[in-house]
């Protein structure tokens, strides 16, 4: 992924954050604990902006290369990066545990965007000229539920899931290194309706 593309990325949770009126109450930050414990840096920050609306914003990295030889002792490159930056709108149905500056705990809906780059590919065969390697971009919009429990008195579970469109579109070479300039196909799209994320965050309250 191209230091441009990774500038775009932060530039775009930058802006989410930047977004949020200066009226909001109170802040929170959060890690997932999923994408944590795969070795992939997070973060994350909701704000309110009335008792019962917040805006939330997810950041996230995944930036492995492993490098193998499957074939000929030709070297191949197992590819899993993935950057992604989430966007979204909380209302919460009915408010608990009130706690410092209008922030809530319980069930929540809302709507989400979600913009993300990838570079994905496994080495599956003996001969890495069948193995390949997805270059491109995606984006997705749907409705959000979830649900965040009181842990104590500064840490909160939130969990969430969202449902809805995707819309990919990337490049097809094959998987990498020795053969990291062989394109098979350009401008490839694909569409996918149904869940496209999920929180399991530990929610730490900063002002609390």
């Amino acid at each position: 992924m191209s230091p441009m593309k990774k500038i775009l990325c932060l530039a775009l949770f930058a802006a989410a954050l930047a977004a949020v009126p200066r009226a909001a109450h109170s802040q929170a930050i959060k890690i997932n604990l999923p994408y944590t414990l795969l070795g992939s840096p997070n973060i994350g920050a909701e704000v309110t902006v009335s008792q019962q609306l917040a805006i939330n914003a997810d950041f996230s990295w995944t930036p492995y290369i492993f490098k193998t030889r499957p074939f000929q002792s030709r070297i191949t490159e197992d590819a899993l990066r993935i950057m992604q930056v989430t966007g979204e709108v909380r209302y919460y149905v009915k408010p608990r545990y009130y706690y410092t500056n209008d922030m809530f705990d319980g069930f929540y809906v809302g709507p989400y965007v979600m913009y993300g780059m990838y570079n994905v590919g496994f080495a599956t065969h003996k001969n890495p000229l069948d193995d390949k390697r997805y270059v491109g971009w995606g984006i997705s919009g749907g409705a959000s539920i979830g649900y965040k429990f009181y842990l104590s008195r500064r840490f909160r579970l939130d969990l969430n899931v969202g449902i809805g469109l995707a819309h990919l579109q990337h490049d097809i070479h094959t998987l990498g290194a020795d053969y990291a300039m062989v394109t098979l196909a350009r401008d490839k799209t694909m569409l996918w309706f149904g869940p496209t994320k999920f929180g399991a965050h530990l929610v730490f309250n900063i002002f609390r």
